[in-house]
């Protein structure tokens, strides 16, 4: 009975990891948010806690906007350009509130767009798509 209570347990965890993220799509936008400002924070430079948080938006046609960029090759330009974008916006501050949530139709899918407020009144619509299961930054405007 053991074995299986064991099994059972076991065979959960691998189905909700399989899944990607939980919550809502506004809750993993969030969850993200949280977790790209940490990682675009790095004094140093070094990026690539951002790796798996930002959408592929370099010159691979077939990648762009379908792939999660990671921390090596010209992904990595990917990840210092967003983290330097949203650092910009940081302002060496870690505060921001977050507004208006909504979503958007476009060709690449659904734009999971926050609209948040930085530190100095300064506003930003950070764009999101679901790409493997996880909530991407794809763009800032």
């Amino acid at each position: 009975m053991r074995f299986f209570k064991v099994t059972s347990l076991i065979t959960l965890l691998v189905l909700l990891t399989a899944c990607g993220e939980s919550g809502t799509p506004r809750e993993r936008v969030e969850n993200n948010l949280s977790k790209l400002i940490k990682a675009c924070a790095d004094k140093g430079g070094d990026y690539s806690g951002a790796a798996g948080l930002v959408a592929y938006n370099g010159s691979d046609r077939a990648r762009k906007y379908k792939d999660l960029a990671a921390a090596e090759g010209e992904d990595r330009s990917v990840l210092n350009k967003t983290c330097y974008d949203l650092s910009k916006l940081m302002n060496g501050k870690n505060s921001y509130v977050l507004m208006k949530f909504e979503e958007e139709t476009e060709s690449e899918g659904t734009w999971y767009i926050q609209t948040v407020k930085f530190d100095g009144n300064k506003m930003a619509q950070l764009a999101f798509l679901e790409i493997n299961g996880t909530m991407a930054l794809g763009d800032i405007d």
